[in-house]
């Protein structure tokens, strides 16, 4: 049986990048949450510099030309990077090949979230306009700081069920996988920089 304490390291992560992520489009916008940023800090946080480099190379890389348009979203990058991380990092470990495939879908998971709380944004701004044509002045502190701790908590939970959840349960399978499954995820991490590489090089083509 794996000690509680041994998931307070993730778990912490988990709060620490739901945190950072409200940077990407709710406050501040410095960057921090660009995986390039994101991945080598998380990973001088906990032991794995070198990880947390290579993680966030890939991650900026296969996202650079997935832009938002109009009310579409891209993959959360931050969150990818951040999951594939943590899921190094949990007292039942994935091997980095497998984490980089996991981290993805969390940021695609995030992505249908984060498209469903913006919808209810826009219920709060209705909320707000219909105050103010009654002559009521919105409470915009209790408005913002609700939208922020609904994206909070959005990316904790979808982190927490990565690496609570679906991490045990993959690194069961990794356990179990035949060797040709994890030498064919091998060399996908192998390839993923060069993979990376042409995303960026086809996304200033198209822009010049």
């Amino acid at each position: 049986m794996i000690a509680l304490g041994g998931w307070l390291v993730p778990v912490g992560g988990a709060a620490l990048v739901a945190i950072l992520e409200l940077d990407a489009v709710q406050v501040g916008q410095f960057m921090i949450s660009r995986p390039l940023v994101l991945g080598p800090l998380l990973g001088l946080l906990f032991g794995a510099p070198r990880i947390g480099l290579a993680l966030g190379l890939c991650c900026e890389l296969l996202s650079l030309d997935d832009m938002p348009v109009g009310d579409r979203l891209p993959l959360n990058a931050a969150v990818a990077v951040a999951a594939a991380l943590l899921l190094t990092r949990c007292p039942r470990p994935l091997p980095v090949a497998a984490a980089l495939p996991a981290g993805l879908a969390a940021g695609w998971a995030h992505q249908r979230l984060e498209t469903a709380l913006r919808y209810r944004r826009q219920a709060l701004c209705g909320e707000a306009e219909s105050r103010l044509r009654e002559g009521v002045t919105p409470a915009w502190g209790c408005l913002m700081g609700r939208a922020l701790a609904e994206q909070a908590a959005a990316t904790f939970a979808v982190l927490l069920v990565c690496i609570c959840v679906a991490g045990p349960v993959l690194g069961g399978l990794c356990s179990r996988a035949p060797h040709g499954v994890l030498a064919g995820l091998d060399m996908g991490w192998k390839l993923s920089p060069w993979l990376g590489l042409g995303v960026a090089l086809y996304a200033l083509r198209v822009r010049t």
